[in-house]
Protein backbone atom coordinates (compact mmCIF):
# COMPACT_ATOMS: atom_id res chain seq x y z
CA UNK A 1 0.00 0.00 0.00
CA UNK A 2 2.62 2.58 0.98
CA UNK A 3 4.39 1.98 -2.67
CA UNK A 4 0.48 2.56 -4.34
CA UNK A 5 0.46 5.98 -2.17
CA UNK A 6 3.84 6.51 -3.13
CA UNK A 7 2.90 5.78 -7.34
CA UNK A 8 -0.21 8.69 -7.13
CA UNK A 9 1.65 11.24 -4.96
CA UNK A 10 4.38 10.87 -7.25
CA UNK A 11 2.67 10.86 -10.34
CA UNK A 12 -0.20 14.03 -9.14
CA UNK A 13 2.75 16.04 -8.02
CA UNK A 14 4.79 15.84 -11.20
CA UNK A 15 1.51 17.14 -12.95
CA UNK A 16 1.05 19.90 -10.59
CA UNK A 17 4.86 20.55 -10.87
CA UNK A 18 4.70 20.55 -14.70
CA UNK A 19 1.45 22.77 -14.71
CA UNK A 20 3.05 25.11 -12.85
CA UNK A 21 5.80 25.59 -15.38
CA UNK A 22 5.33 28.57 -18.71
CA UNK A 23 7.88 28.26 -20.91
CA UNK A 24 6.57 27.39 -23.70
CA UNK A 25 6.97 28.02 -27.74
CA UNK A 26 4.55 30.07 -28.79
CA UNK A 27 3.20 33.24 -31.36
CA UNK A 28 -0.19 35.23 -31.61
CA UNK A 29 -2.31 36.58 -34.45
CA UNK A 30 -5.39 39.23 -34.28
CA UNK A 31 -7.45 39.09 -37.39
CA UNK A 32 -10.32 41.46 -38.64
CA UNK A 33 -12.67 40.69 -41.03
CA UNK A 34 -14.27 43.61 -43.70
CA UNK A 35 -16.16 42.27 -46.32
CA UNK A 36 -14.01 40.19 -48.68
CA UNK A 37 -10.77 41.09 -47.00
CA UNK A 38 -8.79 39.88 -43.62
CA UNK A 39 -6.24 41.75 -41.96
CA UNK A 40 -3.83 40.52 -39.35
CA UNK A 41 -1.29 41.29 -36.94
CA UNK A 42 1.14 38.55 -36.06
CA UNK A 43 3.45 38.49 -33.13
CA UNK A 44 6.31 36.71 -31.84
CA UNK A 45 9.24 36.66 -29.10
CA UNK A 46 12.21 38.27 -31.21
CA UNK A 47 14.24 34.70 -29.35
CA UNK A 48 11.70 32.60 -30.70
CA UNK A 49 12.18 33.88 -34.16
CA UNK A 50 16.21 33.11 -34.21
CA UNK A 51 15.14 29.59 -34.48
CA UNK A 52 14.41 30.16 -38.34
CA UNK A 53 17.92 31.26 -38.81
CA UNK A 54 18.95 27.94 -39.92
CA UNK A 55 16.35 28.37 -42.39
CA UNK A 56 18.44 30.95 -43.92
CA UNK A 57 21.83 30.84 -42.67
CA UNK A 58 22.78 33.82 -44.94
CA UNK A 59 20.21 36.13 -43.40
CA UNK A 60 20.52 37.54 -40.14
CA UNK A 61 17.74 40.01 -40.12
CA UNK A 62 14.90 38.90 -37.93
CA UNK A 63 12.35 40.39 -39.49
CA UNK A 64 13.13 39.48 -42.82
CA UNK A 65 13.48 35.84 -41.87
CA UNK A 66 10.03 36.13 -39.86
CA UNK A 67 8.45 37.66 -43.26
CA UNK A 68 9.47 34.48 -45.51
CA UNK A 69 8.66 32.41 -43.04
CA UNK A 70 5.23 33.75 -42.56
CA UNK A 71 4.73 34.11 -46.63
CA UNK A 72 5.41 29.85 -46.74
CA UNK A 73 3.41 28.85 -43.55
CA UNK A 74 0.62 31.74 -43.71
CA UNK A 75 -2.64 30.69 -46.02
CA UNK A 76 -5.95 31.36 -46.44
CA UNK A 77 -8.84 29.46 -48.87
CA UNK A 78 -12.73 30.40 -49.51
CA UNK A 79 -14.37 27.02 -50.80
CA UNK A 80 -12.06 26.02 -53.61
CA UNK A 81 -10.36 29.01 -54.10
CA UNK A 82 -7.28 30.94 -52.77
CA UNK A 83 -7.29 33.98 -51.10
CA UNK A 84 -4.39 36.10 -52.23
CA UNK A 85 -2.11 37.61 -49.86
CA UNK A 86 -1.82 40.84 -51.05
CA UNK A 87 -0.04 42.91 -48.23
CA UNK A 88 3.07 41.49 -46.27
CA UNK A 89 5.44 44.06 -44.10
CA UNK A 90 7.10 44.54 -40.57
CA UNK A 91 5.62 46.47 -38.07
CA UNK A 92 9.20 46.09 -36.47
CA UNK A 93 10.00 45.07 -32.37
CA UNK A 94 9.08 46.39 -29.47
CA UNK A 95 9.86 45.47 -26.26
CA UNK A 96 11.50 42.07 -27.68
CA UNK A 97 8.55 41.91 -29.92
CA UNK A 98 8.60 41.23 -33.73
CA UNK A 99 5.10 42.19 -35.23
CA UNK A 100 4.26 41.28 -38.45
CA UNK A 101 1.46 43.15 -40.47
CA UNK A 102 -0.60 40.90 -43.89
CA UNK A 103 -3.69 41.36 -45.52
CA UNK A 104 -5.72 38.63 -47.80
CA UNK A 105 -7.92 39.35 -50.30
CA UNK A 106 -10.49 36.69 -50.42
CA UNK A 107 -13.17 36.25 -53.73
CA UNK A 108 -16.43 36.66 -52.01
CA UNK A 109 -17.80 38.22 -48.72
CA UNK A 110 -16.36 36.61 -45.79
CA UNK A 111 -19.70 37.06 -43.72
CA UNK A 112 -21.31 35.01 -46.81
CA UNK A 113 -18.84 32.43 -47.52
CA UNK A 114 -16.60 31.35 -44.66
CA UNK A 115 -12.87 31.18 -45.00
CA UNK A 116 -10.45 28.39 -43.66
CA UNK A 117 -7.11 29.73 -42.69
CA UNK A 118 -4.03 27.90 -42.01
CA UNK A 119 -0.96 28.62 -40.00
CA UNK A 120 1.87 26.68 -39.68
CA UNK A 121 4.66 28.76 -38.51
CA UNK A 122 7.41 27.32 -36.37
CA UNK A 123 6.10 24.14 -36.72
CA UNK A 124 8.82 22.41 -38.38
CA UNK A 125 11.34 24.03 -36.08
CA UNK A 126 9.33 23.56 -33.03
CA UNK A 127 6.97 20.63 -32.97
CA UNK A 128 5.12 21.70 -29.61
CA UNK A 129 4.25 25.16 -30.92
CA UNK A 130 1.38 26.77 -30.17
CA UNK A 131 -0.15 29.74 -31.89
CA UNK A 132 -3.18 31.75 -30.20
CA UNK A 133 -5.37 33.00 -33.16
CA UNK A 134 -8.04 35.41 -32.16
CA UNK A 135 -10.71 36.64 -34.39
CA UNK A 136 -12.58 39.91 -34.19
CA UNK A 137 -15.60 40.77 -36.37
CA UNK A 138 -17.26 43.81 -35.11
CA UNK A 139 -18.32 43.29 -31.38
CA UNK A 140 -17.96 39.87 -31.74
CA UNK A 141 -14.27 37.78 -31.30
CA UNK A 142 -13.53 34.05 -30.81
CA UNK A 143 -9.93 32.65 -29.91
CA UNK A 144 -8.04 29.36 -31.88
CA UNK A 145 -5.35 27.20 -30.00
CA UNK A 146 -3.23 25.84 -33.56
CA UNK A 147 -0.30 23.20 -32.97
CA UNK A 148 0.85 20.59 -35.06
CA UNK A 149 -1.54 18.68 -36.83
CA UNK A 150 -4.74 21.00 -35.91
CA UNK A 151 -3.31 24.06 -37.82
CA UNK A 152 -6.66 25.34 -39.59
CA UNK A 153 -9.72 27.70 -38.24
CA UNK A 154 -12.63 29.08 -39.44
CA UNK A 155 -13.20 32.98 -40.03
CA UNK A 156 -16.99 32.52 -39.97
CA UNK A 157 -18.03 33.18 -35.52
CA UNK A 158 -21.58 32.29 -36.77
CA UNK A 159 -21.09 29.08 -35.93
CA UNK A 160 -19.37 29.25 -32.69
CA UNK A 161 -20.67 26.71 -30.10
CA UNK A 162 -23.04 27.86 -27.39
CA UNK A 163 -24.88 25.26 -26.31
CA UNK A 164 -24.54 21.50 -24.88
CA UNK A 165 -24.96 19.67 -28.03
CA UNK A 166 -22.76 21.58 -29.79
CA UNK A 167 -19.86 21.61 -26.97
CA UNK A 168 -20.44 18.05 -26.96
CA UNK A 169 -20.03 18.00 -30.70
CA UNK A 170 -16.55 19.92 -30.16
CA UNK A 171 -15.30 17.21 -27.62
CA UNK A 172 -16.28 13.95 -29.52
CA UNK A 173 -14.35 15.30 -32.44
CA UNK A 174 -11.83 16.51 -30.21
CA UNK A 175 -11.02 12.92 -29.43
CA UNK A 176 -10.82 11.32 -32.48
CA UNK A 177 -8.87 13.87 -34.07
CA UNK A 178 -6.06 13.31 -31.69
CA UNK A 179 -4.03 10.49 -33.35
CA UNK A 180 -2.28 10.22 -29.21
CA UNK A 181 -5.29 9.61 -27.63
CA UNK A 182 -7.10 7.24 -30.26
CA UNK A 183 -3.90 5.20 -29.56
CA UNK A 184 -4.12 5.05 -25.24
CA UNK A 185 -7.86 3.97 -25.49
CA UNK A 186 -6.46 0.97 -27.89
CA UNK A 187 -4.00 -0.17 -25.30
CA UNK A 188 -6.59 0.54 -22.45
CA UNK A 189 -8.56 -1.90 -23.96
CA UNK A 190 -6.02 -4.10 -24.10
CA UNK A 191 -5.15 -3.54 -20.50
CA UNK A 192 -8.65 -4.29 -18.89
CA UNK A 193 -9.48 -7.78 -18.08
CA UNK A 194 -13.56 -7.37 -19.37
CA UNK A 195 -15.12 -4.92 -21.50
CA UNK A 196 -16.92 -3.68 -18.05
CA UNK A 197 -13.49 -3.00 -16.49
CA UNK A 198 -12.53 -0.89 -19.37
CA UNK A 199 -15.54 1.13 -19.17
CA UNK A 200 -15.08 1.82 -15.65
CA UNK A 201 -11.37 2.81 -16.55
CA UNK A 202 -12.34 4.98 -19.00
CA UNK A 203 -15.08 6.61 -16.32
CA UNK A 204 -11.80 6.99 -14.05
CA UNK A 205 -9.82 8.30 -16.86
CA UNK A 206 -12.63 10.93 -17.77
CA UNK A 207 -13.02 11.94 -14.09
CA UNK A 208 -9.15 12.47 -14.02
CA UNK A 209 -8.96 14.65 -17.14
CA UNK A 210 -12.22 16.56 -16.11
CA UNK A 211 -10.27 17.72 -13.09
CA UNK A 212 -7.60 18.90 -14.81
CA UNK A 213 -9.47 20.57 -17.78
CA UNK A 214 -11.29 22.30 -15.07
CA UNK A 215 -8.48 23.64 -12.98
CA UNK A 216 -6.62 24.82 -16.59
CA UNK A 217 -9.98 26.51 -18.23
CA UNK A 218 -10.19 28.34 -14.47
CA UNK A 219 -6.82 29.51 -14.71
CA UNK A 220 -5.67 27.54 -11.66
CA UNK A 221 -3.12 25.73 -13.47
CA UNK A 222 -1.18 26.73 -16.52
CA UNK A 223 0.50 23.90 -17.97
CA UNK A 224 3.73 23.46 -19.85
CA UNK A 225 2.69 22.18 -23.28
CA UNK A 226 5.91 20.47 -24.14
CA UNK A 227 6.17 18.85 -20.95
CA UNK A 228 2.45 17.58 -20.86
CA UNK A 229 2.24 16.28 -24.59
CA UNK A 230 5.93 14.52 -23.77
CA UNK A 231 3.81 12.46 -20.85
CA UNK A 232 1.39 11.91 -22.72
CA UNK A 233 3.22 9.89 -24.98
CA UNK A 234 4.73 8.49 -21.37
CA UNK A 235 1.29 7.50 -20.31
CA UNK A 236 1.34 5.46 -23.85
CA UNK A 237 4.35 3.55 -23.33
CA UNK A 238 3.56 2.26 -19.56
CA UNK A 239 0.05 1.53 -20.25
CA UNK A 240 1.21 -0.56 -23.60
CA UNK A 241 3.57 -2.56 -20.99
CA UNK A 242 0.82 -3.35 -19.03
CA UNK A 243 -0.98 -4.36 -21.60
CA UNK A 244 2.18 -6.75 -22.58
CA UNK A 245 2.18 -8.21 -18.98
CA UNK A 246 -0.95 -9.84 -20.03
CA UNK A 247 0.68 -11.57 -22.26
CA UNK A 248 3.42 -12.93 -20.61
CA UNK A 249 5.80 -10.17 -20.95
CA UNK A 250 8.09 -9.65 -17.97
CA UNK A 251 6.59 -6.38 -16.02
CA UNK A 252 9.08 -5.69 -13.25
CA UNK A 253 11.50 -5.96 -15.85
CA UNK A 254 10.06 -4.47 -18.32
CA UNK A 255 9.08 -1.15 -16.32
CA UNK A 256 12.85 -0.54 -14.76
CA UNK A 257 14.04 -1.03 -18.18
CA UNK A 258 11.31 1.61 -19.48
CA UNK A 259 12.75 3.92 -16.37
CA UNK A 260 16.29 3.60 -16.75
CA UNK A 261 15.49 4.45 -20.83
CA UNK A 262 13.41 7.70 -19.22
CA UNK A 263 16.41 9.00 -17.28
CA UNK A 264 18.19 8.67 -20.80
CA UNK A 265 15.97 10.07 -22.82
CA UNK A 266 15.59 13.41 -20.17
CA UNK A 267 19.73 13.02 -19.55
CA UNK A 268 20.73 13.86 -22.95
CA UNK A 269 17.98 16.52 -23.83
CA UNK A 270 20.61 18.49 -24.02
CA UNK A 271 19.66 22.54 -22.93
CA UNK A 272 15.89 21.58 -22.18
CA UNK A 273 15.97 23.16 -18.81
CA UNK A 274 15.83 22.41 -15.58
CA UNK A 275 11.79 21.84 -15.55
CA UNK A 276 12.50 19.02 -18.09
CA UNK A 277 15.58 17.31 -16.42
CA UNK A 278 13.70 17.42 -12.61
CA UNK A 279 10.14 16.49 -14.18
CA UNK A 280 12.14 13.18 -16.14
CA UNK A 281 13.47 12.47 -12.44
CA UNK A 282 9.64 12.19 -10.83
CA UNK A 283 8.84 9.88 -14.21
CA UNK A 284 11.61 7.54 -13.75
CA UNK A 285 10.83 7.11 -10.28
CA UNK A 286 6.65 6.75 -10.74
CA UNK A 287 7.82 4.19 -13.67
CA UNK A 288 10.42 1.98 -11.52
CA UNK A 289 7.29 2.32 -8.73
CA UNK A 290 5.01 0.70 -10.45
CA UNK A 291 7.46 -2.00 -11.46
CA UNK A 292 7.79 -2.63 -8.00
CA UNK A 293 4.08 -4.00 -7.97
CA UNK A 294 3.14 -7.52 -8.23
CA UNK A 295 1.00 -8.17 -11.40
CA UNK A 296 -2.30 -8.78 -8.23
CA UNK A 297 -1.64 -4.99 -7.28
CA UNK A 298 -1.34 -3.23 -10.84
CA UNK A 299 -4.56 -5.04 -11.44
CA UNK A 300 -6.32 -4.19 -8.30
CA UNK A 301 -4.83 -0.53 -8.82
CA UNK A 302 -5.62 -0.19 -12.37
CA UNK A 303 -8.18 2.39 -11.82
CA UNK A 304 -6.81 4.35 -9.95
CA UNK A 305 -3.59 4.74 -12.22
CA UNK A 306 -6.03 5.39 -15.23
CA UNK A 307 -7.37 8.24 -13.51
CA UNK A 308 -3.48 9.58 -12.62
CA UNK A 309 -3.48 9.20 -16.51
CA UNK A 310 -5.83 11.21 -17.22
CA UNK A 311 -5.09 13.95 -15.33
CA UNK A 312 -2.71 14.18 -17.87
CA UNK A 313 -4.34 14.17 -20.79
CA UNK A 314 -6.94 16.54 -19.25
CA UNK A 315 -4.03 19.06 -19.25
CA UNK A 316 -3.56 18.42 -23.22
CA UNK A 317 -7.45 18.68 -23.77
CA UNK A 318 -7.74 21.69 -22.20
CA UNK A 319 -6.94 23.25 -25.54
CA UNK A 320 -10.11 22.09 -27.20
CA UNK A 321 -11.79 24.34 -24.39
CA UNK A 322 -9.35 27.31 -24.45
CA UNK A 323 -9.68 27.83 -27.76
CA UNK A 324 -13.36 28.29 -27.50
CA UNK A 325 -12.63 32.26 -25.58
CA UNK A 326 -14.57 30.87 -22.54
CA UNK A 327 -15.21 33.64 -19.43
CA UNK A 328 -14.79 31.34 -16.59
CA UNK A 329 -18.90 32.67 -15.58
CA UNK A 330 -19.32 30.14 -18.72
CA UNK A 331 -17.48 27.23 -17.50
CA UNK A 332 -20.08 24.75 -16.81
CA UNK A 333 -21.91 24.30 -19.64
CA UNK A 334 -19.08 24.03 -21.97
CA UNK A 335 -17.56 21.71 -19.75
CA UNK A 336 -20.38 19.53 -18.99
CA UNK A 337 -21.18 19.38 -23.12
CA UNK A 338 -17.24 18.83 -23.83
CA UNK A 339 -16.70 15.86 -21.00
CA UNK A 340 -19.75 14.21 -22.47
CA UNK A 341 -18.83 14.26 -25.95
CA UNK A 342 -14.70 13.02 -24.88
CA UNK A 343 -16.42 10.28 -22.74
CA UNK A 344 -18.91 9.40 -26.10
CA UNK A 345 -16.19 9.77 -28.03
CA UNK A 346 -13.87 7.14 -25.87
CA UNK A 347 -16.69 4.70 -25.67
CA UNK A 348 -17.16 4.51 -29.20
CA UNK A 349 -13.63 4.11 -29.79
CA UNK A 350 -13.53 1.34 -27.15
CA UNK A 351 -16.44 -0.44 -29.06
CA UNK A 352 -14.53 -0.35 -32.42
CA UNK A 353 -11.21 -2.13 -30.41
CA UNK A 354 -13.21 -4.87 -29.23
CA UNK A 355 -15.39 -5.45 -32.12
CA UNK A 356 -12.04 -5.66 -34.20
CA UNK A 357 -10.23 -7.68 -31.15
CA UNK A 358 -12.88 -10.65 -31.36
CA UNK A 359 -13.10 -10.00 -35.60
CA UNK A 360 -9.22 -10.39 -35.48
CA UNK A 361 -9.30 -13.84 -32.69
CA UNK A 362 -11.36 -15.93 -34.80
CA UNK A 363 -8.42 -15.75 -37.11
CA UNK A 364 -6.36 -18.88 -36.12
CA UNK A 365 -3.01 -17.71 -36.58
CA UNK A 366 -3.66 -14.66 -34.02
CA UNK A 367 -5.75 -17.09 -31.62
CA UNK A 368 -3.03 -16.98 -29.42
CA UNK A 369 -3.00 -13.56 -28.69
CA UNK A 370 -0.07 -12.63 -31.17
CA UNK A 371 -2.24 -9.31 -32.36
CA UNK A 372 -2.26 -7.68 -28.81
CA UNK A 373 1.07 -8.47 -28.44
CA UNK A 374 1.86 -7.04 -31.50
CA UNK A 375 0.06 -3.78 -31.65
CA UNK A 376 1.12 -3.81 -28.18
CA UNK A 377 4.77 -3.82 -29.21
CA UNK A 378 4.18 -1.18 -31.35
CA UNK A 379 2.12 1.27 -29.13
CA UNK A 380 4.60 1.11 -27.29
CA UNK A 381 7.02 2.30 -29.45
CA UNK A 382 4.91 4.82 -30.57
CA UNK A 383 4.58 6.30 -26.70
CA UNK A 384 8.88 6.18 -26.83
CA UNK A 385 8.65 8.20 -29.42
CA UNK A 386 6.45 10.62 -28.57
CA UNK A 387 8.23 11.37 -25.28
CA UNK A 388 11.24 11.28 -26.60
CA UNK A 389 10.50 13.49 -30.01
CA UNK A 390 8.49 15.64 -27.63
CA UNK A 391 11.62 16.48 -25.19
CA UNK A 392 13.95 17.03 -27.46
CA UNK A 393 12.29 19.10 -30.40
Amino acid sequence: MRILISVVVVFTFLLFDVAAAHTRSQSFSTWTITENTTSFVFAVDARRATQLSPLNPDQSDLSILLLGHLKATLAARQGRKNCELTQLVSLGQAYDILRISGRFECPADVSKEAVTVSVSAFQFVSATHIHIARVEHGERSSDFVLREGRDQFDLDLKHSPNTVGEFLWVGFNHVLSGLDHVVFLIVLAFVAATPKQALLAISGFTLGHTASLALVSLGVLSPDTKLVEAMIGFTIAVAALEAGAKFGLDRRRALTAFALATLLIVLFSFGAGLSIVWAGLMLTIFAYSLGQLTDDVSHKIFLIITAAFGLVHGAGFAGGLTELSLQQTDLLMPLLGFNLGVELAQISALGIVYVTILTVQRVPIFSDGMAEKTVSAVIFALGCFWFASRIWL
